[in-house]
């Protein structure tokens, strides 16, 4: 509302004086008219994946256009999809849309919070990053990146499994391609690779470490890759967990990862048990949801053809 009248307050065409009251009704008329939706809401609240930063802030552009919000104001937090969810279970934060690069965790870490369904946003895979001057650029290839990586002085980073999806799906992609490949010890050997000093929160911060020339390699979404123009590998279907036919496949990787619990003194939470799946991002509003009429809206403009259009730009491929 102080917004709305330090508009009315600009000096008009006519003086203020003659009618002030039928000029003041007028401007504040105008200036609701389609910068509010329904609920009085003029801002969104967006936390998501890294992943998503760019689709989601692009999407919400789009949402805001379509519907004339012009004042629409977006406050848009990126972290790590475990960490997010945390964010929400463990530091009361609340939100109108949550979205996460893995659909697994909303029902594992935020079901009671949910107000509705979980919205599939699209799929993508693991892909290996590099640049032209990362070493080995020029000869990598699917039959030999593993010994490439697993070269003295090659740099390859991953992120933090506890935190993001990206991270622990690495570490599925490193016992798929064990399996695959038939190299005994070749899980263990890669996430050797790609050591402690070289995990971040989350597979998005691993991106200006590539192009500075700190990493070689790093692992991270196709989606990702393409957005910000890094040079990647495409690795065999059956290993890098975008091929939905391989789903059983998949699913004989595992990984156990801390759990921090929900506080309260109920001491230490059970691990979480992860397996193996094709890589789906997915979006949900929260009952807590500070504005949930135009969190509702924006969900619903997701699943229109618009919205999968936006999201298609930035490289995730529609869920048949």
């Amino acid at each position: 509302m102080k917004l709305l009248l330090m508009r009315c307050m600009r000096p008009p065409v006519r003086p203020l004086s003659r009618r002030p009251a039928a000029c003041l009704l007028a401007l504040l008329a105008s200036a609701c008219t389609d910068t509010r939706v329904a609920g009085g809401a003029d801002v969104i609240t967006v936390l998501n994946a890294g992943a998503l930063a760019r689709p989601l802030r692009a999407s919400v552009d789009s949402f805001a256009r379509a519907n004339n919000l012009g004042h629409l104001r977006v406050e848009q937090e990126n972290a790590g999809s475990i960490e997010t969810a945390r964010k929400i279970t463990e530091l009361g934060r609340t939100a109108d849309v949550v979205a996460l690069a893995d659909t697994a965790l909303f029902s594992g870490l935020l079901a009671p919070k949910l107000a509705g369904p979980v919205v599939p946003l699209g799929r993508t895979r693991m892909v290996l990053a590099y640049t032209p001057r990362s070493r080995g650029a020029q000869e990598i290839s699917a039959a030999n990146w593993y010994r490439i990586l697993t070269r003295p002085q090659v740099e390859v980073g991953r992120s933090d499994p506890t935190l993001d999806p990206a991270g622990y799906r690495s570490l599925f992609l490193f016992q798929l391609a064990e399996r695959y490949y038939g190299v005994a010890g070749l899980a263990a050997r890669l996430e050797a690779a790609a050591p402690a000093r070289n995990m971040r929160p989350k597979s998005a911060d691993l991106v200006a470490l590539l192009q500075t020339g700190n990493l070689d390699y790093a692992w991270e979404y196709e989606s990702v890759a393409r957005n910000v123009g890094l040079a990647y590998l495409r690795l065999p279907p059956e290993i890098d967990l975008g091929e939905p036919a391989d789903a059983a496949l998949y699913r004989a990787a595992s990984v156990v990862i801390k759990n921090g619990g929900g506080g309260g003194g109920r001491g230490e939470a059970q691990p979480i048990v992860l397996r193996g799946a094709p890589i789906v991002f997915g979006a949900a509003t929260l009952k807590s949801a500070p504005h949930g009429t135009i969190g509702n809206r924006f969900i619903t403009y997701l699943t229109s053809p618009a919205g999968r259009a936006v999201l298609a730009s930035y490289h995730l491929d529609p869920l048949q």
